[in-house]
């Protein structure tokens, strides 16, 4: 497993810098000072992240399809907004 140092970043703001591996993982903060960070909490940040961004996908998603049936409720089609949007 790799860390994903976004969560690092996420969980510890002051963080700028992440370096090592799973095993012996090293923060630092703008002055160069390690940071202590906990690797279950950075696990747990991981999945919270992965969530996120699973929802945001399906959100966007889900809008898209809306605006497609309402477009097409007005008999436009995606040629049709590809056309007024000059793409």
């Amino acid at each position: 497993m790799s860390i994903n140092v976004e969560a690092v970043f996420s969980l510890y703001p002051s963080v700028v810098t992440v370096k090592g591996n799973d095993e012996e993982l090293v923060a630092y903060d703008a002055s160069h000072d390690p940071i202590l960070v906990n690797i279950p909490d950075i696990l747990v940040e991981e999945q919270r992240l992965e969530a996120e961004a699973i929802a945001q996908a399906e959100a966007k998603a889900t809008a898209e399809a809306e605006t497609e049936a309402k477009l097409e409720a007005l008999g436009l089609t995606k040629a049709d907004l590809a056309a007024l949007l000059g793409q």
